[in-house]
């Protein structure tokens, strides 16, 4: 032992639990399925075709499937870019005055997902407007939120 400043105390105790892969998942009761999601898909898509805006939006923020696989989410997310890609720019601030804080920190996991993906670069300035109607009335809260939740969608 020459450098003692070095050692990990916490190898030698019994109790430190090492955290896994496994143990950052977060916990969910069950997983959603693709003919779970076809109902609430096809009601973003009427209410975005009727321009019942303000239902799309708190339909897609509202209990978003965070269990659903990777393809499901992928589907659900085609869906949840249709809705946000079909609103006026003038409209978007009332949109985003009328949710709640846990449907504006859901609504920031979609616009962050839509940027990273190429089918939401292709509407990076819609996402943007978004985006910067988000911060302008929430302030940075969301976007912190985003980061440090496990939940993906």
């Amino acid at each position: 032992m020459e450098d003692w400043r070095r050692i990990d105390i916490d190898a030698f105790d019994p109790d430190s639990g090492r955290l896994t892969a496994e143990d950052l998942k977060p916990p969910y009761a069950s997983s959603v399925s693709l003919q779970e999601l076809e109902p609430k898909i096809s009601q973003l898509r009427s209410a975005a075709t009727s321009g019942d805006f303000l239902n799309a939006l708190q339909i897609l923020t509202t209990d978003p499937p965070y269990s659903a696989d990777e393809t499901t989410k992928n589907q659900y997310f085609h869906a949840v870019l249709g809705v946000l890609t079909q609103v006026r720019q003038a409209d978007i601030t009332n949109l985003v005055k009328q949710l709640s804080p846990k449907q504006t920190d859901v609504l920031v996991k979609y616009l962050y997902k839509g940027m990273s993906v190429p089918e939401g670069q292709k509407q990076g300035g819609m996402l943007l407007s978004w985006f910067e109607k988000v911060t302008q009335l929430s302030g940075v809260g969301p976007v912190v939120r985003y980061l440090s939740d496990r939940n993906t969608v």
